[in-house]
């Protein structure tokens, strides 16, 4: 027996063993305590905006170029992108927020922010329509209580004034911190941040001189539009609808998640719209229209990117479209046949008239998916002989929640959708994350172009086409790329033609 080992076995030792144990399980479990509730932030960017934008070099109209907001120039301008995040271990309730974030710029003015990147939290918590300047305070921006789930984070892009550098972060959180993530920061990295959240600008409602303007008198337009379809463009549609209604304030836009084909088939076979009074109704759809719908017109609006979904109680975050096929053919019916977790693999579906179905069905599976064979999502309680546990429902949330609850459930939905529930992973296809880079490279299959869809032409001047002329305004374009979605025409790049038929 080795030296070490005698020592070991030692009788004198062995207290002193389990008390080196128990300290190391005591600093990790103070570890453990202590990021148990936390919010962290870090600076991406505090850059003085003193660079002129390419478009503005080549005309050679230096002098015109300028930054303003509420019709006032900027002096001194200049840009901070924050980041916040929840690093702990919880989710942090709205009852656990003690003090609220507050972020204060020495010697600056805040003069106009907006939210961007939004990943597990709703962007309407964080900015409440109409709601931004009542959360600046001089120097000082200060948000409501947010609840955020595990990992959730979201991006504030704000714009000021004055000669002041850096930033201060507080808050307070009941058993938990605000704490700031340092960052290691080098002037290539700061001018390749500057030069891409430059083009962020307008998002915000200051701009470039000639830029783009929230809607003026003569481009709002008055009346009902109504939005049906998709169920996965559904928020993000209400919140650009929202968006609009607010600066033109005699439009209403309702939004109906009733599927995209029940869209499409309620402008199809809209009677007004048949007489020529339809104008004012809008189908959303998950992919261009199939043959059948002549007389629709589709106008793309932005790139939508699909993930398959599993309860992290499976195990796996990486699947083969081989394998998937084969989990929707019976072959594989539990998830340690993969290297997952011992349960039985329980598909969640949405039904015949889902656009996302029909995007999964044609991009991934290959085929038309089996029968339904369960109502509770848990057994073959329906169709007993049938070679998998297969239920569906009728929209993305219905089947996120259930993806959520029942453990091995496997489903498919929108990325930003997904990322907000906590026991909903989204997993790798063929190694590819779920991203509109993996997309251009031609590696990541799941997505799609969303459509909206009009009976004809809409009349020059109605509210359908000040709608669709809405949709390339900076607002509603940070609104898309705030819930992963990419919009056609965005930052000097057209994906018509491309990605956006």
């Amino acid at each position: 027996m080795s030296p070490l080992i005698s020592a070991i076995h030692h009788a004198r030792l062995v207290p002193v063993i389990g008390a080196l144990i128990l300290a190391d399980l005591v600093i990790w479990v103070c570890a453990a305590l202590y990021a148990w509730r936390r919010i962290m932030w870090r600076e991406h960017m505090d850059t003085p905006v003193t660079l002129l934008p390419r478009q503005v070099r080549s005309n050679g109209s230096w002098a015109a170029w300028k930054i303003v907001a509420d019709g006032r120039e900027i002096d001194e301008p200049s840009l901070v992108l924050l980041r916040v995040r929840n690093s702990g271990f919880a989710v942090i309730s709205k009852a656990a927020i003690r003090r609220p974030l507050m972020f204060t710029f020495p010697g600056r003015e805040v003069q106009e922010f907006t939210v961007t990147d939004c990943r597990g939290v709703a962007r309407e918590l964080i900015q409440p329509p109409g709601e931004s300047v009542a959360a600046i305070t001089g120097n000082r921006i200060v948000l409501p209580r947010i609840p955020m789930k595990r990992r959730a984070s979201f991006k504030l892009l704000v714009l000021l004034s004055g000669p002041g550098r850096g930033v201060i972060g507080r808050g307070r959180i009941r058993r938990g911190k605000v704490v700031r993530e340092t960052l290691v920061r080098s002037p290539l990295v700061r001018n390749a941040a500057f030069g891409a959240v430059l083009a962020l600008l307008v998002g915000i409602q200051a701009g470039v001189s000639g830029g783009q303007q929230p809607p003026t008198a003569s481009s709002c337009g008055t009346g009902r539009l109504i939005l049906e379809g998709s169920t996965a463009f559904a928020p993000v549609a209400k919140q650009i609808g929202g968006a609009y209604s607010e600066a033109c304030h005699g439009a209403t836009i309702p939004v109906g998640a009733i599927g995209t084909f029940n869209g499409l088939n309620a402008v199809n076979n809209s009677r007004a719209a048949k007489a020529g009074s339809g104008a004012a109704q809008i189908a959303m759809s998950d992919g261009p229209a199939p043959s059948g719908y002549p007389a629709l017109v589709g106008h793309p609006v932005a790139v939508i990117i699909f993930g398959v979904v599993l309860n992290k109680d499976a195990g796996v975050f990486n699947l083969t479209s081989q394998q998937i096929r084969n989990i929707f053919l019976g072959t594989i019916t539990n998830w340690r046949q993969i290297g997952g977790a011992n349960l039985p693999i329980r598909i969640v579906a949405r039904t015949a008239g889902s656009g996302t179905r029909a995007t999964f069905d044609q991009k991934v599976l290959g085929r038309a998916e089996p029968a339904f064979s369960s109502y509770n999502c848990l057994t073959k309680d329906a169709v007993p002989g049938s070679p998998v546990i297969r239920c569906e429902v009728a929209d993305t949330s219905t089947l996120l929640d259930r993806v959520n609850d029942v453990p091995g459930a496997i489903g498919y939905a929108q990325i930003s959708d997904a990322a907000a529930l906590p026991n909903v992973e989204t997993i790798k296809l063929d190694g590819w994350d779920p991203s509109i880079g993996a997309v251009q490279r031609g590696g990541y299959p799941f997505w799609t172009v969303e459509y909206l869809y009009t009976y004809g032409n809409p009349a020059p001047g109605s509210l359908s086409a000040l709608f669709l002329g809405y949709l390339n305004t900076g607002t509603a374009r940070d609104i898309l790329r705030s819930q992963e979605y990419t919009p056609c025409v965005d930052r000097g790049q057209s994906l018509i033609g491309t990605l956006c038929p």
